[in-house]
């Protein structure tokens, strides 16, 4: 959660920056001067993204394909965890924020009896997911109003690694707020699968995966890194500032990836996901959360705001990705843009800047469950910051300058 009241022009840049990101071998070969793109338009016209649910050039052998060695395998299925009738979530209290359940999938050499009853189907959960929404029945990565919900399609699947969640635990500056945690059994990154296998630095911005083995006709397009929130924090009890697990886990690619789903199905524990298409592979996680987050002031950095101190064409590059995701990337982007040519964003159109933004009216929420439908959700508060919060951010704001986020840096 970034801080409402500080903006881009708070503080200039400064040379001191939070820590390198793990670059890749392929990313260290661009350079943002590259003329490999050229801006036909002061605003090129973005294409679109695939038509979802369309299997069109999905899982073939393209131009862009690489090895289906590179891979995860997923150790970890979650849904929304829903409190019990008489019981209200309370946000002061970590073990109710972002909450999951496990889901107990079938194993991937069984399969229950075509045509008949099988007693054991009620042992297992299904983990189907749909292009648009994701996982059936768990559509908690879509932003609600008080009107209705708005689906952002590009954010239908959040996995995270177990690689991510053992860097996080074993950084010694973070080492007391994982005692005694068990992510597999209470994962605290709000993600629906995850996974093993994978290095962020190994995905790009529009990497295609399939399932292996024709074990499910699943798709998925890596859209977004995730951008940890401050509920992260609230999670673990890491008090917010410049050695929290909310910034190393943003700064570090380390909170997961989003992805859309191209072509619906189910997921299990152990089936494996290859990578099949690699379109954009100067896009890395990594890459993009340094340029667009990571090169700012201090302020910005700790805040997680975003930024942009590369050239214009680059930045007409990032905007073009039609894979990209549009909500905390191609929004901030399009605002960036605007800064460069000295134009406010708020006095541009929404539609404009989050197209996703604009209210969809008679989408069917009523979709999901009746198991569901029953429980009832405690209502979303908005974030308050009490006296001493707020004295706290006051403290943060006013030594900025003297405290070196290099802490950060892993041994």
């Amino acid at each position: 959660m970034n801080l409402g009241f500080v903006t881009n022009d708070s503080v200039d840049s400064v040379s001191t920056r939070i820590p390198e990101l793990e670059l890749s071998d392929n990313e260290r070969s661009y350079h943002s001067d590259s003329d490999s793109f050229h801006s036909e338009e002061l605003y090129p016209t973005v294409t679109p993204t695939k038509k979802q649910g369309s299997v069109n050039n999905v899982g073939t052998e393209t131009e862009t394909s690489t090895s289906n060695s590179i891979g995860f395998s997923v150790q970890g299925l979650y849904t929304k965890y829903y409190f019990p009738d008489g019981v209200t979530q309370d946000l002061k209290n970590k073990d109710h924020v972002m909450r999951r359940q496990r889901l107990k999938t079938r194993p991937i050499d069984q399969d229950s009896k075509s045509g008949t009853e099988d007693e054991s189907d009620s042992e297992y959960d299904t983990a189907m997911f749909v292009p648009e929404t994701g996982l059936v029945d768990g559509w908690f990565w879509h932003e609600y109003d008080s009107k209705g919900k708005t689906v952002r399609e590009d954010r239908a699947i959040l996995f995270q690694s177990q690689e991510n969640y053992e860097k996080v635990m074993k950084h010694p500056t973070f080492q007391e707020f994982f005692e005694d945690f068990d992510y597999m059994s209470t994962p605290s990154f709000g993600e629906q699968v995850i996974v093993k296998g994978i290095k962020t630095s190994d995905l790009a911005i529009g990497d295609v995966f399939k399932v292996e083995g024709g074990l499910s006709p699943l798709v998925v397009e890596i859209t977004a890194p995730r951008l940890p929130c401050n509920e992260v924090n609230l999670r673990h009890g890491s008090e917010s500032g410049t050695n929290d697990v909310k910034t190393y886990a943003r700064v570090h690619c380390l909170a997961g990836w989003f992805a859309r789903v191209i072509v619906g199905g189910e997921l299990r524990d152990g089936m494996r996901l290859v990578k099949t298409e690699t379109p954009n592979p100067k896009w890395t996680l990594p890459y993009i959360t340094k340029a667009l987050y990571c090169e700012g002031s201090r302020l910005q950095q700790m805040a997680g705001i975003a930024s942009w101190n590369r050239d214009r064409a680059e930045l007409e590059e990032l905007i073009s990705l039609p894979q990209l995701g549009e909500f905390e990337w191609k929004v901030q982007a399009r605002k960036a843009r605007l800064k460069l040519d000295g134009i406010d964003y708020k006095t541009v159109s929404m539609e404009l800047l989050d197209p996703q933004a604009i209210e969809r009216e008679g989408f069917d929420h009523t979709k999901q469950s009746e198991s569901n439908e029953a429980q009832t959700l405690a209502p979303r508060r908005l974030r308050t910051f009490s006296t001493v919060e707020v004295f706290q951010l006051m403290v943060i704001f006013f030594s900025l300058w003297y405290v070196d986020p290099g802490g950060l840096e892993t041994s």
